[in-house]
């Protein structure tokens, strides 16, 4: 990508259509990665409500009770993770796709000939 942003120097590459479609996906990818690594909310364990709610409940009772909730967690945990994995991927085919339109961009306005 550093190579089609210095090429936007050159008036004669970055006028060209495939070159600003390859930037604008570009952008795409730079917001989908940005969009992906933003922290999120995780599920944690409020011990507190969990220990207000069971103080008269049997061991059993608060042992299945935090079971439950512990399961809740993972689920919601692992529906982020998924979430952000495919965030990852699209930004990632973004990228390349962005690589390869502005390298085509830059080859189709060399036509061939070696850069000086």
């Amino acid at each position: 990508m550093l190579v089609g942003l210095g090429a936007t120097a050159q008036a004669a590459v970055s006028d060209g259509i495939v070159f600003q479609i390859g930037l604008a996906v570009a952008v795409v990818a730079a917001l989908l990665a940005a969009w992906a690594f933003l922290p999120r909310r995780f599920p944690v364990l409020e011990v507190e409500r969990l220990r207000q709610a069971n103080l008269t409940a049997s061991e059993a009772e608060t042992r299945l009770e935090l079971l439950d909730t512990q399961i809740v967690m993972v689920k919601e945990a692992a529906t982020l993770v998924r979430q952000k994995g495919w965030r990852v991927r699209a930004a990632v085919v973004s990228l390349a796709a962005a690589a390869a339109l502005v390298v085509a961009g830059i080859l189709t306005v060399m036509r061939g000939r070696l850069h000086a």
